[in-house]
């Protein structure tokens, strides 16, 4: 899809990267988000919080100005049903859409000056998905390194490598693990995503008019 300038400034942001699911909508100044554990039950649950949040922001349908959605990686079914919902608002209402790295929308309310920071997601298998940040000129946070699948022990290998990095997400029960390779925790209450983080990075696009093709806009995911 082409840039266009969009006719309201009514935003919506989608994840269902994970079983840690959420959506929010900008409208001028005004955020609301829901973000909820989804198990397994994004297909049965996404359409009804997204008309819920839209019924709180007293907004309808119509009234979107774009559609953002994290593009993983992630869980193979989430990351499905998050993309078709994303594409269907999109080709329904001819919005435009644009896709977010989940990883940089966990790293994004993490990210330290003086530190690189490490953002995980749940793969499945006990295994975790990883990609390492820097803080941008603007705040945003800037890939250096992934994203990589692999084991704990695999990113306790990274964290001690990097000093003393910043480590945040979805982490499982294996602080011990990462804390003797020198991370800097982040608060196990502050690790979830939220997904005003997501809309937060697609504003500046949105913006810019650097938006994806519906068509072509594919999720991530990660190959052990």
């Amino acid at each position: 899809m082409t840039s266009q300038h969009l006719k309201t400034d009514a935003l919506l942001a989608l994840d269902t990267s994970t079983d840690q699911a959420g959506v929010a909508v900008r409208c001028g100044n005004q955020i609301a988000s829901l973000a909820w554990r989804a198990g397994r039950n994004h297909t049965v649950q996404l359409l009804d919080q997204v008309h819920r949040l839209l019924g709180l922001a007293g907004l309808e349908p119509g009234e979107l100005a774009g559609i953002a959605v994290a593009t993983g990686p992630g869980a193979f079914t989430g990351l499905r049903v998050g993309m078709s919902v994303a594409k269907g608002f999109c080709l329904a209402l001819d919005l435009p859409i644009v896709g977010v790295s989940t990883l940089a929308a966990a790293a994004a309310s993490a990210l330290a000056v003086d530190r690189p920071t490490v953002a995980a997601v749940a793969a499945g298998r006990g295994r975790l998905a990883w990609a390492v940040y820097d803080r941008g000129v603007t705040g945003e946070p800037v890939e250096i390194v992934g994203p990589v699948n692999g084991t704990p022990a695999e990113l306790a290998e990274v964290v001690a490598s990097l000093g003393q990095p910043v480590l945040t997400g979805e982490l499982g029960e294996d602080d011990g693990l990462f804390r003797q390779a020198g991370a800097l925790l982040v608060a196990t209450d502050l690790r979830p995503r939220r997904p005003e983080a997501l809309l937060a990075l697609a504003v500046p696009r949105f913006a810019a008019g650097d938006v994806d093709d519906p068509f072509t806009l594919e999720p991530v995911y990660l190959g052990r």
